[in-house]
């Protein structure tokens, strides 16, 4: 049966369909079940090949044949060494890694089946960028924007969101908030030194800073009412810097970052309570046209 074929012109391809289309119904004998008319679909006059139970084009009417659909150009942040590592987590131990790539930020993307099986993936995805001769180029920051099953926020919504994004000042104030919501940049106690827990959402603010480049970046510190005024500003001031330094080291543009520290000027929460406290010493960066 395998090379069992015969030939069958469009004309007659047209006689057997006749009824799927509602054509010349009337001479048609027997109604055609509701599955098989399914099954019916109109061709182009020509001739066919039939092998295996499929239709198969040797020659056919010009004149019928539709023009193809025009292709559309790619997105300015679709790469193709992107494209071909994201295959090759599909087809790899990550089936749910995905990438996103704009500017020289690369976002490791995906839904992970939890935080350990994330942060394993997202090693294993950044050393395979970094290996990657063309991605090693084209992506100098990589970040881990990957969710978790089960945990509704997502440290990498903000930046992904950006990615597909025109830029505007609105649309990079909000990928700062959202960032910033879900997790702040804490430092140690009286120190302005950012530590290893700290450097994934500073990585993935400083990837959002890049992609916003063409405006105005205000890095503001604030802290609780612990400790005298003086001591409160200047402590702010050098963590607002020890940020805007993080962001300069990582590509962002210095032209663009303003550090400043507001000290215990600026509380959110009046309270003294030690959520009140952690409220009030936070990390804001605001947005402005250049």
């Amino acid at each position: 049966m395998a090379l069992a074929t015969r030939m069958v012109t469009g004309a007659a391809a047209a006689l057997a369909l006749a009824a799927c289309s509602g054509q010349d119904s009337a001479q048609t004998a027997q109604p055609t079940a509701t599955a098989a008319e399914a099954d019916c679909i109109p061709i182009a006059d020509g001739t066919y090949q039939i092998r295996d139970g499929k239709i198969l084009v040797m020659r056919t009417d010009a004149s019928a044949v539709p023009e193809p659909a025009p292709i559309p150009d790619l997105p300015a942040g679709a790469v193709g060494w992107a494209a071909k590592l994201e295959q090759s987590f599909a087809t790899g131990q990550y089936p749910w890694l995905g990438l996103q790539v704009r500017d020289g930020v690369a976002a490791v993307i995906g839904t992970a089946p939890g935080l350990a099986a994330r942060d394993v993936s997202f090693i294993t995805a950044k050393s395979m960028i970094e290996n990657d001769p063309e991605g090693a180029e084209k992506a100098d920051l990589i970040v881990n924007a990957m969710g978790v099953e089960g945990i509704e926020d997502r440290l990498g919504a903000g930046l992904t969101r950006l990615m597909m994004s025109d830029l505007t000042v609105s649309d990079c104030q909000d990928a700062f908030n959202q960032t910033l919501r879900v997790d702040d940049i804490d430092f140690p106690v009286n120190m302005a030194v950012l530590n290893a827990a700290e450097l994934p959402v500073a990585d993935m603010v400083t990837g959002i800073a890049r992609l916003c480049s063409a405006h105005n970046i205000e890095i503001a510190e604030h802290t609780d009412s612990r400790g005298s005024d003086s001591y409160n500003l200047q402590l702010s001031r050098q963590r607002a810097k020890a940020i805007r330094d993080y962001m300069v080291e990582r590509g962002v543009d210095e032209a663009v970052l303003t550090a400043k520290g507001y000290g215990e000027s600026q509380p959110v929460d009046s309270g003294n309570s030690a959520e009140a406290r952690d409220r009030n010493e936070r990390t804001e960066i605001i947005v402005t046209a250049r």
